[in-house]
């Protein structure tokens, strides 16, 4: 099942929330999360290399796609990694 960039965007948003490396700080962050206009870079959010990993991590455990540290560096925020996830044609068989 292929799923378009809006959606790829509110799943790295609860990826986030479930990831065990990093916390929102603050109500400001969760708006920040949900506002679909907020670019959300990972810099930004304080995301360090170990919730970047989980956040690899978890996109292949639960979601099935396989996602490297390099891709993040490449895609570098919620915004451009769900336009990146969108436009990946859908697995075989899938």
């Amino acid at each position: 099942m292929s799923m378009d960039a809006r959606a790829w965007r509110d799943r790295l948003a609860d990826a986030l929330l479930a990831n065990p490396a990093w916390h929102a700080e603050g109500p400001e962050t969760l708006a920040r999360l949900r506002d679909p206009g907020d670019p959300c870079g990972f810099d930004d959010l304080g995301l360090d290399s170990v919730a970047r990993l989980e956040l690899c991590i978890w996109l292949e455990t639960e979601a099935g796609v396989e996602v490297t540290e390099a891709t993040l560096a490449e895609h570098p925020g919620l915004s451009a990694l769900a336009a990146h996830l969108a436009a990946r044609p859908a697995p075989a068989g899938g």
